[in-house]
């Protein structure tokens, strides 16, 4: 019987995939992608081993499609909470804000794309893709960057690059968070707005991001 369009095959097989996939995040993200066997994540997923290969052919696929799906879900948030209205300052406020609820929301994703990001954006069969995907996050941001320059809010830098920067301030951060290095306990999140906004903010420009 069709759900929402979709048979019960379909249904079913969706329903597995993602419970395969949820396993996987469990072991890459305690054992690291390469140490990881996919017999671990046959044994969590409760499966055997032989019905992984029926949904994902390597366990490459697997990361890929946990990559792909949690990265695709962070564009679409980030794109939405952009579009709404507000200034510069509130709509940087607003993408840094997605950026830690789904790090939050998903501990075993943050592990594995901390772990893994060097690595798949130098090299690899997905490096290529991986930098698409990255370049793709900056980009949804870049515009809003552009604006608040027009406006005056902020400084001549260049949109995209900055972006990038504010990107991988977040991950720096995290990963030192993550770690253990930090000696202090403080909001990151708000830490990070301070650091980026007062580095980016045209000299004269009104403090709170005016509207």
């Amino acid at each position: 019987m069709p759900v929402e369009g979709k048979t019960r095959r379909e249904v079913l097989t969706e329903f597995r995939r993602a419970e395969i996939l949820a396993a996987a995040r469990k072991v890459f993200a305690a054992r690291g992608f390469r140490a990881a066997t996919l017999e671990e994540v046959a044994v969590e997923a409760g499966l055997a081993k032989g019905t992984l290969y029926l949904y994902f052919p390597s366990k490459e696929e697997m990361f890929w499609a946990i990559f792909r799906g949690r990265v695709a879900e962070m564009h679409r948030r980030l794109q939405a909470v952009l579009c709404e209205p507000g200034g510069t300052e509130d709509k940087i406020r607003a993408g840094l804000r997605v950026r830690f609820e789904l790090l939050r929301e998903d501990q075993d994703f943050m592990r594995i794309y901390l772990t893994e990001f060097g690595q798949c954006i130098y090299g690899g069969p997905w490096a290529k893709e991986f930098r698409k995907l990255h370049l793709a996050g900056a980009r949804l941001l870049a515009p809003v960057l552009a604006e608040g320059i027009r406006r005056g809010e902020l400084r001549p830098v260049p949109p995209l690059e900055t972006a990038l920067a504010l990107m991988d301030l977040v991950k720096s951060i995290v990963s030192m968070k993550l770690l253990g290095m930090h000696e202090n306990r403080f909001d990151v999140e708000q830490f990070i707005f301070d650091l980026f906004w007062r580095g980016v903010r045209a000299e004269g420009a009104a403090a709170g991001g005016g509207q």
